[in-house]
């Protein structure tokens, strides 16, 4: 095929680009010149952002506070649904955190996971996506709180002992009506990883001394640290003899270390938790200072007989007058 075009005078410019308006609309014997596509940029990879949540505690809810004047029971799971929906999601997105060749069960979904904290934590910052308040429990960090309102709420464990996700019904642990969390901490109450829940100890008052055994070479003394005066925590507590000063919590409480740990604070000698020994006003160092602390800071040898303190870290203090040669 032939083009004829006339081409009237014009400036160079306007010529040059009539040829290529010519060019591009007449047939050629040749081969056409193709220009190469544009090369689009390849995009930066932009780091994944850990999850919200911030460990066992944490919690960002809008829908406001729960509260401790609540009723919990393990009945009929409401909210199971949006817990597996999370952790399918979870799975698809950060398969990182699990050995997908190795489940808990044949086809049951419940994967080896490799990294229990960031499971968890990647499992309730999924949740608060999905539009509900979660958070992982102050006494269970390895459960998880979830409420779509105040008028309900429920704690799932979702990760079994041996190292997998734990699913389905066998997941769920209670309900509590109305919603039991988030519980707004006041600036003087134990943070939510110290494992001291409420009642919150009120400030230790003093530290009871007593003769915990008289050996040979030397006695030992036992420091307890009491709060008080209140009735109303050592009743709440357990102690419902109507006694105002007591104990943190009873013996044996699984509470008592931690929340000992917060009210009595560390030892100005030894660094660890526990109070500050000392006979006739200077600290004990050993045999040669006449007493000695032990590998229980609640625990004191006494070598010489004097008068003995411990002290709690608010400086409340108790005495005790040792006499081991007329005793």
């Amino acid at each position: 095929m032939t083009c004829r075009r006339i081409l009237p005078a014009a400036p160079l410019l306007a010529v040059v680009g009539a040829f290529v308006l010519l060019a591009s609309s007449c047939g050629s014997d040749s081969n056409p010149v193709t220009a190469p596509p544009p090369v689009s940029p390849v995009p930066t990879p932009q780091p994944v952002p850990p999850p919200s949540t911030g460990g066992p505690g944490a919690s960002s809810c809008p829908l406001g506070d729960g509260t401790l004047a609540t009723s919990c029971e393990r009945k009929s799971t409401a909210l199971i649904h949006y817990i597996e929906s999370a952790i399918d999601a979870v799975i698809v997105e950060h398969p990182e955190l699990f050995d997908l060749t190795v489940e808990s069960g044949n086809r049951t979904r419940q994967f080896r996971v490799l990294d229990a904290d960031s499971y968890i934590d990647t499992v309730v910052d999924k949740l608060r996506q999905m539009g509900l308040c979660a958070q992982r429990s102050e006494q269970n960090a390895e459960q998880v709180q979830i409420k779509e309102d105040n008028e309900l709420s429920e704690d799932f464990d979702i990760y079994l002992g041996d190292g997998f996700i734990r699913r389905g019904t066998g997941s769920y642990r209670l309900s509590c009506t109305p919603a039991s969390f988030p519980i707004a901490r006041g600036p003087d109450d134990p943070p939510v990883a110290s494992g001291c829940n409420r009642p919150f100890p009120p400030p230790i008052s003093r530290v009871k001394l007593k003769v915990h055994f008289r050996g040979g070479e030397f006695w030992t003394l036992n420091a307890t640290p009491l709060v008080g005066h209140d009735v109303m925590y050592c009743a709440e507590i357990g102690f419902t003899d109507g006694r105002s000063l007591c104990p943190v919590r009873p013996e044996g409480h699984p509470e008592r270390i931690a929340c000992e740990a917060w009210a009595v604070g560390e030892a100005l000698d030894t660094g660890r938790v526990g109070p500050t020994w000392y006979l006739e006003g200077n600290p004990c160092t050993g045999p040669a200072s006449g007493c000695q602390n032990t590998d229980n800071q609640y625990l004191l040898w006494a070598y010489d007989s004097g008068s003995y303190k411990a002290c709690a870290s608010n400086q409340a203090c108790g005495f005790l007058s040792v006499d081991r040669i007329n005793d």
